[in-house]
């Protein structure tokens, strides 16, 4: 079954000298955009985190959050530009004096400029972390994954018993189509013998008066157009792909259908049921929204 666009998944685990946690939030959006946040130091790693999470999902907005907190101070790790800090301390030195600013030169004002400090592990210490860290990821796929599919497996189940509903105004619809045909043919030769005033006509040309206005009041096409639509979409819920935009491109075609049928219909019966699935395919469409 389709799996639910939304979702949460939480994975902390402390592996050797590290903690490190992953959060993945999952929402709603017509295509897949994938938001990472990692540490200054696995910059480089975006792309690869990227791929990992569209392994695993197709649509939707993708939150990722990864932290790695060292347990153990990694050693020199801490790179510092002394001789960059030395030109902007001087610098600020100079424009203290020339001004006569009263307020002196001060460490925060130089941890300002965020090019004097960086953190800077060493390759093999990197990927270490980024082999952990990897684990920790997929773990957190995995557990999002459980609950998308168990969501999406409750929301296919609402969205069949919508489609079965459909299915019984469809029948009922193509019952009183049939049953209306003889009496609004019946209707039309009235109309027509009507608009002549008593003049005499030929047989076969009432005959195909009568059938051309029948043929425009005729709602079986659209009929049978929908009943396809709704057997195509029962079949994408039970599809393990991600159907959401043909499904929601489905109940559109639905909805042009049943409009259609309106637009045509003068027996009220018609009208209703009509009417009524349009509210069940609208109510369709909302809940397609919340799947991959």
């Amino acid at each position: 079954m389709p799996k639910s666009m939304t979702g949460y998944a939480k994975v902390e685990k402390v592996l050797n000298e590290y903690r490190i946690d992953c959060e993945l939030k999952t929402f709603n959006s017509r295509y897949l955009n994938i938001e990472v946040s990692v540490p200054s130091f696995f910059s480089s790693r975006e792309i690869e985190l990227t791929k990992l999470v569209q392994g695993c999902i197709r649509r939707g907005k993708v939150s990722l959050k990864l932290y790695v907190e060292f347990l153990t101070p990694p050693v020199q790790a801490l790179r510092i530009d002394f001789g960059l800090a030395k030109v902007y301390y001087d610098g600020f030195e100079e424009l203290v004096t020339r001004l006569g600013i009263p307020e002196p030169v001060n460490l925060d004002h130089l941890l300002r400029f965020r090019e004097l400090v960086r953190f800077e592990l060493p390759p093999s210490q990197q990927e270490e972390i980024w082999r952990l860290c990897e684990t920790v990821v997929k773990e957190a796929l995995e557990k999002l994954d459980v609950e998308r599919a168990r969501e999406g497996e409750e929301i296919s189940k609402h969205l069949g018993a919508i489609l079965d509903e459909l299915d019984q105004v469809t029948r009922r619809l193509r019952e009183i189509a049939i049953n209306s045909m003889p009496s609004v043919r019946e209707k039309i030769r009235e109309q027509i013998q009507q608009l002549l005033g008593g003049a005499q006509i030929d047989v076969n040309l009432l005959e195909n008066l009568v059938a051309v206005n029948l043929q425009k009041l005729d709602v079986r096409e659209e009929i049978d157009r929908l009943e396809s639509h709704l057997k195509r979409a029962k079949d994408l819920l039970r599809s393990d792909e991600a159907v959401g935009n043909h499904l929601d491109f489905l109940a559109q075609e639905m909805l042009r259908e049943l409009n259609t049928i309106l637009s045509k219909s003068e027996d009220m019966q018609l009208i209703e049921l009509a009417l009524r699935g349009k509210l069940l395919v609208s109510q369709f469409r909302e809940q397609v929204q919340n799947l991959e």
